[in-house]
């Protein structure tokens, strides 16, 4: 008995199916990579917004209980700078305080301290600033001792710009403030007092590539400055 005889071509794919396969299969692959990416900068994004969020939040509490702890002594004046956005080391905000923060008990104690606020530029992100705070415990200046440097930390980075602003017992801004008073000038040192409120803006990149930034701002009451404020009755 004779085989049946087979017609027709084998089975199987031609090229141009192949071809076409491989298409839709890259068409797919691309929109899952795209899709993909997407989600990949959005969780991206959320997180330095989350990162910048918290240094701001951390920043702003400590200015904040800092300030609102400030003193005036006769030995330490209160005195603060406008603020900067380029990388020119320099102290912006000095002044006394009863918010020293104890790190070693051991070796340290309660107390009032100077406190300094400065900004620098960060050596690791070009154009970027770094936000530093020194704490040290005060005591009575010593001849030819009153410029010591004290190691201070850092409390906040990937910042575009730091701005102070003061206001004094009227709620008129100004843009620094100084209690330094020149010998002899009875009438300046009278009228010596702390600001009533200081304003602290903070501006982080958020993308410095597309100069996108995220503001923080926060105003400070100082309890001392508005005892000091208020008008003499006659």
């Amino acid at each position: 008995m004779s085989s049946p005889h087979q017609s027709g071509a084998e089975s199987g794919f031609t090229l141009l199916e192949i071809m076409l396969a491989i298409s839709i299969l890259g068409l797919v692959v691309a929109m899952v990579t795209v899709a993909l990416s997407g989600s990949i900068n959005a969780i991206d994004a959320t997180l330095k917004q989350g990162e910048i969020s918290f240094q701001a939040q951390v920043a702003m509490e400590r200015i904040s209980e800092d300030l609102s702890s400030a003193l005036l002594t006769q030995d330490w004046e209160f005195i603060g700078e406008q603020g900067t956005s380029t990388g020119d080391q320099g102290i912006l905000l000095s002044f006394s305080s009863l918010a020293h923060l104890v790190f070693d008990p051991e070796n340290d104690s309660p107390g009032m301290a100077r406190v300094s606020y400065a900004v620098q530029s960060d050596p690791n992100h070009d154009g970027h600033l770094v936000l530093l705070r020194s704490d040290v415990l005060q005591r009575p200046r010593e001849e030819g001792n009153e410029n010591n440097e004290v190691d201070a930390y850092i409390l906040a980075n990937q910042l575009r710009s730091v701005r102070f602003t003061y206001h004094d017992h009227t709620g008129t801004q100004q843009e620094s403030w100084d209690t330094t008073v020149q010998d002899g000038d009875e009438e300046a040192a009278a009228k010596r007092r702390l600001p009533a409120a200081v304003t602290c803006r903070l501006e982080f990149w958020r993308n410095k590539e597309e100069e996108r930034t995220t503001v923080f701002q926060t105003s400070v009451l100082l309890p001392t400055g508005l005892i000091q404020g208020k008008p003499e009755e006659e």
